[in-house]
């Protein structure tokens, strides 16, 4: 957190040294955070096509989810389903009282009713820990210097058609939203390391929790072996730049610096005592 928060100044005090006005950064950075903090629930379920479910209409899930909360002593949350053939189960919302739970459809017909009340632990604990807070707060200037770097980047191209005529100033203009735009990519890249590993961390953190609620680190333990075999897992992240906490991770490669999630070994070995 102390690296991203020198990332996030660096950026900032490059822009006041640009000449950018400090009333103007000091608005911009709160309008981006509260973009991220009010829409990311809403952007998470519209992503994953999620519709919110009542008891009524799954009485299981919601007497497991009823079990779970007065376990933990916390509010119970909203649950959604998603038709995603993809297994996960995501967890957004801004706080205890103002989450939802996302569980999909591969997830359900794939797990044992055991195994997805551990994965359900496993999401409840993000809660508890008031993770999905702690990485909206985080990620909202990467994720807006992600987006930026990309819509620059193709402004760059655009720029010179637009002002050929007054050559040479669509060059030169090109040229400035080019370098603002690959500025913004190392920033949201240097920014992006450390948010990964902080997202590494709080998943070790919700198994250990979801296994201690339960007593049953195996379940959940069999629940993440099931979930990475085959080709189950897909190749994108469903989530592309919003906030969500989920099960698991698009594919990755082990060790990487850039995974969200931990490999699947390792959480494993920690919630059987081998690692």
């Amino acid at each position: 957190m102390t690296l991203l928060a020198a990332v996030y100044a660096a950026v900032l005090a490059g822009l006041v040294l640009a000449g950018v006005p400090v009333l103007w950064v000091v608005a911009g950075a709160a309008l981006v955070l509260l973009a991220q903090w009010f829409s990311t629930e809403r952007l998470a379920r519209r992503m994953t096509r999620a519709r919110y479910v009542t008891a009524e209409q799954e009485p299981e899930l919601h007497a497991v989810l009823d079990r779970l909360c007065a376990l933990a002593d916390q509010p119970k949350p909203r649950l959604a389903l998603s038709p995603d053939p993809a297994p996960n189960a995501y967890t957004v919302g801004r706080s205890r009282r103002s989450v939802t739970i996302i569980v999909t459809e591969g997830l359900r017909r794939r797990l044992t009713p055991e195994e997805l009340t551990s994965v359900l632990a496993h999401e409840i604990a993000h809660v508890l820990h008031r993770d999905v807070a702690v990485m909206t707060l985080a990620s909202s200037l990467a994720i807006f210097l992600a987006s930026a770097a990309k819509g620059t980047g193709q402004l760059a191209v655009r720029a010179p058609a637009l002002f050929l005529e007054e050559f040479p100033v669509g060059i030169v203009l090109g040229l400035g939203v080019l370098l603002g735009g690959a500025a913004a990519a190392v920033a949201s890249f240097v920014a992006h390391l450390p948010l990964r590993a902080l997202s590494r961390a709080r998943e070790l953190a919700a198994d250990r929790t979801a296994a201690d609620l339960l007593g049953q680190p195996g379940q959940l333990a069999s629940a993440l072996l099931k979930v990475h075999e085959g080709a189950g897992i897909p190749l994108t992240d469903l989530r592309r730049g919003v906030p969500a906490l989920g099960l698991v991770a698009c594919r990755t490669r082990k060790g990487s610096l850039m995974a969200t999630h931990p490999d699947v070994h390792t959480r494993v070995a920690r919630l059987l005592g081998t690692g």
